[in-house]
């Protein structure tokens, strides 16, 4: 009966450790580039904004932080809850340089027992000035880890150029908790100026998202509850009168 006892509560022991086991969203990249070819080789926009950020957020209980500044600067959002943890990250090259080149960046969530929560890094989202005579645009970077795991678990890197209200420009890697990740370790994404003249303007984002919900650990009804003690107060006795 002892030994049936152990691995009773054995069992128990590694159900109650599954059930903390955190589910999971991560992307991770790193050499940004941004560059100008063909044409007229250049494109321009305006420094000292803040077309870049960092959000986290914890969902039940709630707890949210951000932070925003101009592209190619370093910052950092992050909320914890227990062991759940939500945050995004931007580091940048030169911090002295308004400029996105070799920034890297993370968005991931660890959560579990039904808690939930989202990490978004912009690294630029702004309007850029793109020389004309058919000067194009690329913007590339390197995904060093991108998993998710969790039934409810996602992560996501995009860049997307739109101009005139068109968007079909733009590139994105997409993993969940259904299986691993198995495309492109490179993310580029390019759009060629339509104008003939001084450039034309078009709209830039590029981002990484996480986000995870958690299921909720099932709660044994009191009567259950009650039983299951009482069973482990019985084989303790059972034991005690044993070894007597």
């Amino acid at each position: 009966m002892l030994k049936t006892f152990q691995y009773a509560v054995g069992a128990v022991l590694i159900a109650a450790s599954q059930l903390a086991i955190a589910d999971t969203a991560e992307v991770k990249i790193s050499n940004v580039s941004m560059g100008a070819s063909q044409g007229q080789w250049w494109y321009w926009y305006p420094g000292g904004d803040t077309a870049a950020g960092t959000s986290a957020e914890l969902l039940n209980p709630s707890f949210a932080d951000a932070a925003t500044g101009a592209p190619g600067t370093a910052m950092g959002a992050s909320v914890t809850d227990g062991s759940a943890v939500a945050r995004a990250q931007l580091n940048a090259r030169d911090p002295s340089k308004w400029d996105i080149m070799g920034v890297s960046g993370s968005a991931s969530v660890d959560a579990s027992g039904g808690q939930g929560g989202f990490a978004f890094a912009n690294v630029i989202e702004r309007s850029i000035l793109v020389g004309g005579a058919n000067t194009t645009l690329t913007i590339s970077a390197t995904l060093d880890s991108f998993k998710a795991s969790g039934p409810m678990s996602q992560a996501n890197a995009y860049i997307e150029f739109c101009f005139n209200g068109n968007c079909d420009n733009y590139t994105e890697a997409f993993v969940d908790g259904s299986g691993s990740y198995t495309g492109p370790s490179i993310l580029t994404a390019s759009w060629t100026s339509p104008s003939a003249g001084d450039g034309a303007w078009v709209n830039v984002r590029f981002g990484l998202t996480a986000s995870v919900q958690s299921m909720a650990a099932p709660v044994p009804e009191p009567a259950a509850a009650a039983l299951w003690l009482a069973g482990l107060v019985g084989i303790g006795a059972i034991v005690r009168r044993r070894r007597i």
